[in-house]
Order: C-alpha cells, then sequence, then structure tokens
C-alpha cells in the first residue's frame, strides 16, 4: 500500500490535539538535522552505554515535541530535538504488564508472556518480582543480549513483569513497591525497605549514583529505568504539579464529547487521584471524592502536571549524564507503556484500541551517530525496540524476535521498511493492525481460539484522527478494510500463543 506523503494539513488532523495544542515544529526536521552518511554499524570496541527511560500511562499527544504546546516539557522537547522521533509510536499492548513483556522480549505479549492482561503470578513473599522460572519469557530477552555483549545490565524503578528481573538477564535492580509516597524498595529482589517522601526522588538518587559509579567502567551499561508517571494517582504528587496548570486553558481532545457532554465517573475520578494511596494507614487524602465542581478538565490539569514532573525527571536523568560526561556516548530510548485514554470516547485509563491508548512517544537520541529529525511514514513499536537497539550497538538479534530493527530509518537510509505496520492486542479481545495512516480491529471470542468479528473497527486516521466514524460496518474503502482484515488474520494465525501454563488471556 502506498502511503502519500502527509501535507501539513494533514499533519495536523493525524496528530490529533486542538489547534490551540498544536506545535508543528515539534515534529519537524530541524534546518540542521544530520543527513551525511553515518556507520551501518558502530566501530569496533567502542560500544555505547543504552538507557531505556520508560514511563506509565504517558500518551504522546501530552508532549510538546508531539504537538502540545500547553504543557511544559522542555527536557523531554530537548532529547527529541537532539535525537530521532517517530511520530507513529504505538504499544502493542496498551496495558502495563504485557507492554512491559513486549519491550523486555521483542515478541507480542501473546508469545512472550501468554496473557493479555496485567496478570502477575502469586508467589509467596514475591508479589512485584514475578514467576521463579522460564515458563514465560523462554526465548531471549534484551537485558540477555546486551550482557552477551559485555554490558552491565541494571533495572530501576516499576518492574510489573511476570518473572523476576535476575531471571530475565538483569545483573541489578531496584524494584519499587507502592505508588508515590511513603514506599518502600527491593534492591536484588531482597527484603523490602521503606522510602520516605516520594518514590521517585528515591529512583533518581539511584539512577544518578549508577551512573557515576559506572562512568570509567570497562564495561558498558544497559539501564532499564523506569518512572512511573503519570500513571494515577495524579493527586499523590509534589504540590506544584498538582497546582501547575489552570483546568480552564487545560485543551481537551475533541472525541472527549458525546453530543456536547463531557464524559463524567466519579468512581473513576477517584480512581485517577487515589488509587492506591487511599487505603495507607499513613497517608489519607484530603478528600476521598471529588467535589461538585470537578470535571475532565480538573482531571486533565491534573494529568498535565504529572507530564511535566517526568519531564523534570528526565531532565534530572540527563543533566546526571552530562555531569559524568557520558552524554555523547550514551544510546537512548524515551517511550511509555501505553497512553490514557483519559475520557476520549467516553472511556478511561487504558486497555482498549484507540489511540489515546496505543499512542506513546517513541524518542531515539545517540548523538552523532543517528540523524537527526523525526518520521511519520514508519510506525514504531515497543517490539521493535529490542532488536533496534541490539542492531545499532553491533549484536545479533535473535530469530525468536517479532520486531524490527529500525536502524535503517534512523541511519537514515530508510524513510519506510517494507513492514511499515505493527500489530496490537488488547485485554478486552481486540486485536488489530496499525499502519502510518489507518487503524482497522477485530474482536477475538473468550476462549482465544478464534475471531468472533472481523469487522470491529477501521478508521482512516488522516480523515478522521479522533476516529468518530467507525468505517468497518460501512462497507466504504472496501479495498484497504479486505486488505487489513487478510493482514490481520494471517498474523493470528502465524503467531504462537504460549504454550505449557496456563493463563487468562483476557480481562473478565
Amino acid at each position: 500500500m502506498q502511503i502519500n506523503n502527509i501535507n501539513r494539513r494533514d499533519f495536523v488532523k493525524s496528530v490529533g490535539v486542538g489547534a490551540a495544542g498544536i506545535s508543528i515544529g515539534g515534529l519537524l526536521e530541524p534546518a540542521n538535522a544530520a543527513r551525511a552518511a553515518v556507520p551501518d554499524r558502530p566501530a569496533p570496541g567502542k560500544k555505547p552505554n543504552v538507557m531505556i527511560i520508560f514511563c506509565d500511562q504517558l500518551r504522546n499527544f501530552a508532549l510538546g515535541c508531539y504537538g502540545n504546546k500547553f504543557v511544559n516539557t522542555p527536557n523531554i522537547d530537548r532529547l527529541a530535538r537532539n535525537g530521532f522521533l517517530f511520530g507513529q509510536g504505538i504499544s502493542n499492548s496498551p496495558v502495563c504488564t504485557p507492554a512491559r513483556s513486549n519491550l523486555m522480549s521483542g515478541q507480542y505479549s501473546r508469545t512472550c508472556a501468554g496473557s493479555r492482561t496485567n496478570e502477575m503470578s502469586a508467589v509467596p513473599g514475591d508479589k512485584n518480582f514475578g514467576r521463579n522460572d522460564r515458563m514465560k519469557f523462554k526465548d531471549p530477552t534484551i537485558a540477555e543480549e546486551f550482557r552477551k555483549l559485555g554490558y552491565k545490565t541494571a533495572q530501576i524503578g516499576k518492574w510489573h513483569i511476570d518473572t523476576r528481573p535476575s531471571l530475565l538477564g538483569f545483573d541489578e535492580s531496584l524494584i519499587r513497591d507502592g505508588v508515590f509516597t511513603n514506599g518502600s524498595f527491593s534492591k536484588n529482589e531482597g527484603t523490602p525497605y521503606p522510602v520516605p517522601g516520594f518514590t521517585t526522588d528515591h529512583e533518581i538518587t539511584s539512577a544518578k549514583e549508577f551512573i557515576s559509579s559506572n562512568k570509567n567502567s570497562e564495561k558498558p551499561f544497559f539501564l532499564y529505568y523506569n518512572i512511573m508517571s503519570p500513571h494515577m494517582p495524579i493527586l499523590d504528587v509534589p504540590y506544584k504539579y498538582s497546582h501547575m496548570y489552570n483546568p480552564k486553558e487545560a485543551p481537551l481532545r475533541e472525541n472527549v464529547w458525546k453530543n456536547g457532554v463531557l464524559p463524567s465517573d466519579e468512581q473513576w475520578f477517584q480512581i485517577y487521584m487515589w488509587a492506591g494511596a487511599q487505603n495507607k494507614k499513613d497517608y489519607q487524602p484530603v478528600t476521598g471524592k471529588a467535589s461538585p465542581d470537578f470535571t475532565l478538565r480538573e482531571l486533565t490539569a491534573l494529568y498535565y502536571g504529572s507530564v511535566t514532573w517526568v519531564d523534570d525527571t528526565v531532565g534530572e536523568i540527563l543533566k546526571s549524564l552530562e555531569e559524568n560526561g557520558l552524554e555523547d556516548n550514551t544510546l537512548i530510548v524515551f517511550s511509555s507503556d501505553h497512553g490514557d485514554l483519559l475520557g476520549s470516547q467516553h472511556l478511561w485509563n487504558k486497555g482498549h484500541l484507540y489511540e489515546e491508548a496505543i499512542q506513546i512517544p517513541m524518542i531515539y537520541s545517540w548523538p552523532g551517530k543517528i540523524r537527526l529529525g523525526s518520521n511519520r511514514k514508519q510506525v514504531a513499536s515497543l517490539i521493535d525496540v529490542m532488536p533496534t537497539l541490539l542492531d545499532l550497538c553491533g549484536g545479533t538479534v535473535p530469530g525468536a524476535v517479532q520486531g524490527q530493527s529500525l536502524a535503517p530509518v534512523l541511519y537514515g537510509k530508510k524513510d519506510r521498511l517494507e513492514q511499515d505496520y505493527t500489530f496490537i492486542e488488547t485485554p478486552h479481545r481486540e486485536m488489530g493492525i496499525r499502519t502510518p495512516a489507518h487503524l482497522y480491529g477485530m474482536l477475538m471470542n473468550g476462549e482465544d481460539t478464534a475471531i468472533e468479528d472481523d469487522r470491529y473497527q477501521f478508521y482512516d486516521l488522516q480523515e478522521d484522527p479522533y476516529e468518530l466514524n467507525n468505517l468497518a460496518k460501512t462497507g466504504k474503502e472496501p479495498a484497504l478494510a479486505a486488505g487489513f482484515r487478510e493482514k490481520l488474520i494471517k498474523w493470528d494465525k502465524e503467531t504462537p500463543r504460549l504454550k505449557g501454563i496456563q493463563y487468562k488471556p483476557w480481562n473478565p
């Protein structure tokens, strides 16, 4: 399928925020974009440090570099400006555990973990670590492959993967338990210890110490650094972020209205504000309920405050690399497990086959080694991170990996790969194909054995960026629909499901 170049008008539509929230320059390539020839592989003995900065529930619509002029994200914007931004960053599984499993394995969640839900095995005393075996993740992980390349491997922050990190290739780990205030941590899967104040501060300090202590090591490092924000609870944050943005000025996406009415749900408002914090004996929220005047605008302003907290955290990490002289020899990927519906389609949280849930940031930075700029012609998904990083660092991509290396795009050799699309699975029995311009979805049966509805969703994202007109039942664009349907059915048949253990494929 031939996708024409997107002009300025179509690009504005495809970004999907109102005119008040658009910054076209954020996604255009800089005038001095490095288009000179760059090496296909790194020079021998010059392996870079590698860092994955991974957020939780951050949709790319909330970042300045992705077109949002309202939210302050100068550090992430600088990372994008000095790196390469994929405008079509997509989560293969818009829910925490499966998405993190995608990243760790380079595989779809049905293959590496089985379940498309937040399934964590009940291991006594180890509820945050996951399984004690390799019944899941039967193939090599990204950490294992970097360890083979001579890297020191470490994890910091949220884990939420159903196998303990020491079994997946990490030499060190620091796993958080709890949300943001007065949480605890387990170092190298040991006994949890409490941390006063905000857990994010402890993670920042730990990351800085790791960077500093390894700056002169003969071994390069691979650091998987997790930032839990802007995941709820978005009121359990430092005061300045919860009061940073005026709700009356916060732009909303066009698909939050139905017949002119904004969505409102007291239970979901409370979950967003206090989830995981309201039951702590030593932490009582100011109020357990939203005020009568609390609306989606207030909720969106709080979410944006958490996004700026993410940006400040990223700034601290980038500053640490600079202070230790590692900024030029560190390959960074900045991304997120999934987005946040935040009232779009009158839905909340994540897990659905809609743009707000599946669109994520996908930024690569490696000064002087990859080209600068941006790209909207190639979908870049979570399963592509592992093969891309291994390719860039001179490693071998395992045959079991289902993603593809984006190195040809990052090196400026191509603007689009032969496969410019990816596939998506959700915990609500949905599976879809996302191309640069379209989203096509089907519905599976409850047993995950057959397709129940092969004409479930079909959106032309250039003409309908807010997904207000489902073409699946209309018969419009029949040739395109048939092509997507064929690809998706073929993928479902050929992509193996995990065998050997029992798991729940879907949410109840």
